[in-house]
């Protein structure tokens, strides 16, 4: 195998890494959204999420730079470590996005 394709190859398998290590520690998308709109608690579920993405976040750049350091390319950490900003940017604007109920007392 080339070096180009070796490159390639650990640089795909670093994000995909990084992708299922996000989709292990993290919620699907849909349930925070729903969590957050409809939940008087909802502190509780975005420290959940934020907490998540820390581990997620980290786990994937680890994965990044053990793969770079494996090929001898700086692109597997660099693509590890763009999956996981994009991911993270992805559950914040949902988090921020969602609109929270305020619940007003109407007695």
């Amino acid at each position: 195998m080339s070096d180009s394709a070796q490159t390639v190859s650990v640089t795909m398998l670093s994000v995909t890494s990084s992708i299922g290590i996000f989709t292990s520690l993290l919620p699907p998308i849909s349930e925070v959204r729903k969590t957050v709109a409809g939940s008087s608690d909802h502190r509780s579920t975005v420290e959940d999420v934020r907490m998540g993405e820390l581990a997620a976040g980290a786990l994937a750049i680890a994965i990044g730079i053990t793969a770079s350091s494996l090929s001898g390319s700086p692109l597997p950490g660099m693509a590890s470590v763009v999956a996981a900003i994009g991911i993270i940017a992805l559950y914040e604007s949902i988090l921020r996005a969602t609109p929270v109920e305020k619940k007003t007392a109407t007695k």
